[in-house]
């Protein structure tokens, strides 16, 4: 390896004996070639403690969508840290925050702040099975909608069952296996399933959850079929079901008006986290008024000492005016070099023997090593044939040139990213693949 991780290594072997795997979130945990260390980013770039610097593609998983240090979010931030944390009440910026998201979103009448993705998700279930009187959830397998047990069933598919049936499988050990009674897990662009899901459990769907590009886990950026979110509306009125999408990605980096704006399908709840906070710990979750209002009318409870933290809202708030500014300049900016990475990798993998494949959405790539004649539509299709260990060897002569990427090849474009920066990007993903194409 050229790069020195040295001190990296030193300290995640600090950590193993004190904080499990030295990492705090699990994903963390499968980093080429052991997690990193990290000293400070600014704009596109960051820097690792061993001084290594890299080109950032993983942008905190997603919510810097401005780069690293955003002055005027940084300003917003340490000035409402300067007069006041948080209150146990109210603050102005939450009516301006509510307000804006509002003027976006063409769902959202009313909003309520929280502190994650995973807590977002968990409310708008919850507000979907209080709407119905229902409790079962049609999700779909490889989607990821946090962690939290009532929902993390089926992002790993689904196995047999003595009687030809099916079940989701858990994520992990620990989770109640009463749980998996209430979801229904189908596969992504599939209709005839989603149909027969309704079918078998009628009048008891309190609602779909879906992300509306599949995007958040291991499979990201995979799009709907033509009229799939659509039919998903549909649906959903036909039964009497809800329809939740998790924008903890796509919203407000896709469009400003996410993606209800972007294919001009209107889910009645929406989560958001990620492309939201612009760098702050905060969330939200927004939909129709006469489902919302029914966290005052009746007697389903959403509460947290810490949502709505003040320097949160503050932050998110400049973070979403940076980016509907000049007509959505900076998004726009985003989606360019984006398009530009795209193109840049796709160009590549033409001239590689490799079975290089890449997919895209507006503001983010995905890179993937994939030897299987199938179009890739959903989670079992996207993982047949794919090859793990060049994905991991990728990661890593990346990495040695100074490209940073998520390990399961997820690009997130920022509008601190130059063209430069493409271009000296494209060059050393050229000299990754010629790199693994010897060995």
């Amino acid at each position: 390896m050229s790069n020195s991780y040295t001190r990296s290594e030193a300290l995640i072997g600090k950590a193993r004996a004190v904080i499990p795997g030295g990492v705090s979130s699990g994903n963390r945990a499968n980093w080429t070639p052991f997690p990193l260390y990290y000293a400070r980013g600014d704009g596109a770039r960051v820097w690792d403690v061993d001084g290594n610097e890299y080109i950032d593609y993983v942008l905190g998983r997603g919510p810097l969508i401005l780069g690293h240090g955003e002055p005027d979010v940084i300003d917003a931030v340490y000035r409402q840290l300067k007069a006041g944390q948080f209150f146990a009440g109210q603050t102005e910026a939450e009516i301006e925050l509510a307000d804006l998201i509002c003027a976006f979103v063409g769902n959202a009448e009313m909003v309520r702040f929280c502190n994650s993705g995973s807590e977002a998700v968990h409310a708008c279930i919850r507000l979907a099975r209080s709407a119905t009187g229902r409790e079962k959830i049609i999700r779909f397998t490889g989607h990821y909608h946090g962690w939290y047990d009532g929902i993390a069933w089926g992002f790993s598919g689904v196995s047999a069952n003595s009687d030809g049936s099916s079940s989701p499988v858990p994520m992990s050990l620990g989770q109640p296996s009463s749980d998996v009674s209430n979801i229904v897990a189908v596969e992504w662009n599939d209709p005839e399933a989603v149909i027969n899901a309704f079918k078998k459990c009628r009048g008891e769907i309190a609602a779909i959850i879906t992300e509306p590009i599949m995007f958040n886990g291991f499979w990201s950026n995979i799009q709907p079929f033509e009229g799939f979110l659509r039919f998903l509306r549909e649906q959903c009125d036909a039964n009497g079901a809800l329809l939740v999408f998790d924008e903890v990605q796509t919203g407000f980096r896709i469009s400003l008006g996410g993606a209800v704006e972007h294919f001009g399908v209107a889910a009645d709840l929406s989560a958001f986290a990620k492309a939201l906070s612009g760098g702050v710990c905060l969330a939200a979750f927004a939909g129709r008024k006469e489902v919302m209002k029914r966290l005052v009318e009746t007697n389903t409870v959403h509460a947290g000492t810490y949502n709505a933290y003040p320097p949160a809202v503050v932050g998110a708030l400049k973070h979403l005016t940076l980016l509907a500014a000049s007509s959505g300049a900076k998004l726009q900016h985003i989606h360019h070099y984006a398009a530009l990475l795209e193109q840049g990798l796709r160009d590549l993998g033409r001239q590689t023997q490799l079975p290089f494949l890449v997919r895209a959405s507006p503001g983010a790539v995905t890179t993937a090593f994939r030897a299987a004649p199938t179009q890739v539509i959903n989670h079992r299709s996207a993982a047949e044939g794919l090859d793990f260990s060049l994905q991991r060897a990728w990661h890593l002569a990346l990495q040695e040139r100074g490209v940073r990427i998520t390990p399961e090849g997820l690009w997130y474009v920022s509008a601190a990213h130059s063209a430069n920066d493409i271009a000296i990007t494209v060059d050393a993903a050229r000299g990754a693949l010629q790199t693994l194409s010897s060995q």
